[in-house]
């Protein structure tokens, strides 16, 4: 397509070059006359007057604004112009005729003329008004048309955003069902098993067990539940102290040794023992830890390992804590390394339910290192690579 330089209608210091398509030589030499009387010399005018090559060279986009004669031999003006738009050039076309007539003008401007200029007012002034208002005109729809491409394509991104939204929860409501039912059938044994063996106290006592451990999960899910309706809300509210990280530490350390145990994994500590204070939550704190250890110990099998490594760095004259959870699991995909913090996304689709989770923790523990004033960042080579989850935080 045509373009017009932007330049153009601000400047003298570059000529516009201007086409006249025109089978008669006179009225070439006296267009030539009047543009060259125009005020500043800045147009030039190049002819053309064998019409079957002036499609091509209209097209050609080596001029800013085409005048075309309304008689051209067996042709007309008008069948150039409609020819040159169906070829999708839209190069400012202004049309000439000798004759001051209402059906031709409107008949112009139907097949995409910018303008129609009658010869016998053809003089430097109205002709240099004309080309510049007509230069003005085509670079405005020309940035028009660029908004316009750009809020498309900005529609179309955000279409398929919330498409992938939408598969995302409704992959999530999924599994939260199955996870909110698995609990139940359990509960509703240990109930039966109970009504059954009123006079055997180690049954009973085995189905109180089971119903408190089920009941548990069900609390947990409930509590995941609601920190996906504060985090959705920004309704997630912190308690800050100063405290030592190692505080928090413990705490996520203490609260994951058992799955890290069950799945036979090496766990293995890198920790700077100086006293590292930062101000945050204490309880969110521990939560965040134990989420990325617990995200480790999931998407790793046994005899994988896990390393946590707790130091310092200086970025940008700021002092930052920085825990590292180094894991040698499945890994991430580059394809996916960028949605890794969404929220229901799942890492690894191959894993099962029971193992998959509801894809809520990372965009969690992202929301909450953010609220800590810090930052949590996703590293993998790739799949069956293992991943490293470094979180920076401010240290007092």
């Amino acid at each position: 397509m045509a373009h017009t330089r932007p330049e153009l209608l601000t400047t003298t210091d570059q000529p516009v070059r201007v086409l006249l398509v025109d089978d008669d030589e006179d009225d070439y030499k006296l267009t030539l006359d009047v543009v060259n009387d125009i005020p500043g010399n800045r147009y030039t005018l190049d002819w053309v007057a064998d019409i079957s090559s002036a499609e091509e060279i209209v097209c050609s986009e080596q001029h800013e604004v085409c005048l075309v004669d309304y008689r051209l031999g067996p042709r007309t003006g008008l069948d150039l112009l409609k020819s040159v738009r169906n070829r999708g050039c839209s190069i400012p076309i202004i049309l000439l005729t000798g004759l001051n007539q209402p059906n031709i003008d409107k008949a112009a401007e139907a097949a995409g003329a910018a303008d129609f200029i009658v010869k016998s007012q053809l003089d430097p002034v109205h002709l240099e008004r004309t080309l510049r208002y007509t230069l003005r005109q085509h670079a405005q729809e020309r940035i028009l048309e660029q908004k316009v491409a750009q809020r498309t394509a900005e529609l179309v991104a955000a279409n398929v955003a919330l498409a992938e939204a939408d598969r995302r929860k409704d992959e999530y409501l999924a599994v939260l069902a199955h996870e909110l039912r698995n609990p139940l059938a359990p509960i509703r044994n240990a109930l039966e098993i109970m009504r059954l063996s009123v006079d055997r106290p180690n049954a009973l006592e085995k189905a109180r067990n089971m119903i408190d451990r089920q009941i548990a999960l069900l609390i947990r899910l409930i509590d995941d539940l609601l920190d996906v309706s504060r985090f959705t809300r920004d309704k997630l509210s912190l308690n800050q102290e100063v405290l030592e990280l190692s505080e928090p530490l413990s705490m996520a350390i203490e609260a994951t040794q058992s799955i890290i145990e069950q799945k036979k994994l090496t766990f293995r500590t890198e920790i700077n023992r100086k006293a590292i204070k930062i101000e945050g939550d204490r309880v969110r704190l521990a939560q965040l830890f134990s989420q990325l250890l617990n995200n480790a110990a999931k998407y790793t099998e046994s005899p994988g390992h896990i390393i946590l490594k707790v130091d310092h760095v200086i970025l940008s004259d700021r002092p930052l804590a920085r825990i590292q959870v180094i894991d040698t699991g499945v890994g991430i995909s580059a394809q996916h390394l960028p949605n890794v913090f969404d929220l229901f996304c799942q890492i690894d689709q191959k894993m099962g339910r029971n193992q998959a989770g509801l894809g809520i923790g990372l965009a969690f523990a992202k929301k909450l290192a953010q609220l800590h004033s810090g930052d949590l960042i996703a590293e993998s080579t790739g799949e069956g690579q293992g991943s490293t989850f470094s979180l920076l935080l401010p240290m007092i």
